[in-house]
């Protein structure tokens, strides 16, 4: 794990503090040349980080069609034609002659940014097709419809690993530039949904594009196709593959970024909102804590507990269920799919944990409930993902985009032992990592 460098070294005596803090902080405010160092870096470990990319998709259509030389996983790291290691010299080459000035900040150099943009990439594979990916490929010749799958979804997902990537760098750059004066400010462009720009807060949306088309994706090229993502996503069916999917980007991409930056973002928590030790801090083991299986299906008539009775698939925060937006629809669907329930509260939540109705509790779809929305009718409106863009509607979660100031609260669960987590309060609505399941309760 990357270790955030302390800002000041020495030991103050007391009446000195303030004076010393606040030169301190200015202090670190980069000049000129530091800022166009860490542009410049940065923007090219971005760039080693897409061209692994192309190797592995390169790879993955190779074995698919059954043209590699070798094999699907040693050619991984192969770099047959040298692209990877053109992209790592002009990293080198670029902090050689930018930064004759060092960064007091999110600057670690050359060497380690070209490292953790690569083995982020790579180990971003093994996440989504498990630790051998020739056993994972599925060959053109044995089924044209799964090997176009396999290349499909991992064409879409390395383009959403590029514009996460690539926001980051935008962010930092404005950040620099509007006199960001340590490590934590570059941390917010990574999951601070509040500073503009940040890939939590996607200001031009780009990254929920990006999501949108890989669920796309799914559903276009991977109807009737089993296993085809034998890793941490194995098993699964959308919507919770698209999920999972999605959250193996948000980590390795949170992982690079600390590394290359010395940098200490939360990744655990912001690859999928919550604290579940689904991802390290930095570039390393691939994450195990995601679901590797969609658990028993539910039948949704029979009643697995006294107050959960199920619950419905997971959600931006956007009720639009049984074609109605908002608290009803989500009603509405409980009571078709579980007779006589009704969309859980927090309150209900809290109570069904105590009566063990939550342990292994699954979805319509089969999928395993890792969270849910806390529902709380009695909270202001802002609270509970209310869009007050149209007009001041009444209907609790409709929140469609992140246009405003809505939040929502969610709470986490451990599908295993049905013990809840702590309630998370002010989450933003409809924002990547802030999906969450509804449960229906009698």
């Amino acid at each position: 794990m990357s270790k955030r460098t302390p800002i000041l070294s020495m030991t103050l005596g007391a009446s000195a503090l303030m004076l010393v803090s606040v030169l301190g902080a200015w202090a670190q405010l980069q000049t000129s040349g530091q800022q166009a160092c860490l542009n410049a870096v940065n923007r090219d470990g971005a760039a080693v980080a897409r061209e692994q990319g192309k190797e592995s998709l390169a790879c993955v259509k190779g074995a698919g069609k059954g043209t590699l030389p070798g094999t699907a996983q040693t050619c991984l790291t192969a770099d047959a034609k040298g692209k990877v290691a053109k992209r790592k010299a002009k990293t080198t080459a670029a902090a050689a002659k930018s930064c004759s000035a060092a960064p007091s900040f999110g600057f670690t150099g050359a060497t380690t940014v070209n490292t953790a943009a690569q083995q982020a990439a790579v180990d971003l594979i093994a996440d989504v097709y498990g630790p051998s990916l020739d056993a994972a490929i599925i060959t053109c010749a044995t089924s044209k419809t799964g090997c176009a799958c396999q290349q499909k979804v991992l064409a879409s997902l390395e383009k959403l690993a590029v514009v996460k990537l690539a926001t980051f760098v935008r962010c930092k750059k404005a950040a620099l530039r509007a006199g960001a004066s340590a490590a934590t400010a570059l941390a917010a462009c990574v999951d601070n949904a509040g500073t503009p720009g940040s890939i939590a807060a996607d200001t031009k949306g780009k990254v929920a594009k990006g999501v949108i088309s890989l669920n796309s994706t799914i559903g276009k090229a991977c109807t009737g196709v089993a296993n085809a993502f034998p890793g941490n996503c194995n098993a699964l069916t959308q919507p919770a593959l698209g999920v999972c999917l999605d959250t193996q980007v948000e980590c390795r991409v949170c992982q690079a970024i600390n590394e290359m930056d010395g940098l200490a973002v939360g990744c655990d928590v912001f690859d999928d909102g919550t604290a579940n030790g689904s991802c390290a801090s930095g570039t390393g083991p691939t994450p195990t804590s995601t679901p590797t299986s969609p658990g028993p299906t539910a039948t949704p008539t029979s009643a697995p507990g006294t107050i959960a009775k199920g619950a419905l698939p997971i959600t931006y925060g956007r009720f639009n269920y049984n074609l109605m937006i908002g608290l009803p629809g989500a009603n509405a669907a409980c009571n078709s799919n579980y007779a006589g329930t009704h969309a859980c509260t927090y309150s209900d939540l809290q109570n069904a944990e105590a009566a063990g109705d939550l342990d292994g509790l699954t979805d319509t779809d089969g999928s395993p409930v890792l969270g849910f929305w806390a529902i709380d009718p009695g909270a202001p409106a802002l609270q509970q993902c209310t869009d007050n863009a149209i007009g001041g509607s009444n209907l609790n979660w409709e929140y469609g985009t992140s246009h405003t100031g809505s939040r929502g609260s969610r709470v986490s669960l451990d599908n295993g032992t049905g013990v809840l987590g702590p309630l998370a309060t002010g989450v933003q609505c409809n924002t990547p990592g802030t999906l969450a399941w509804v449960g229906c309760c009698q």
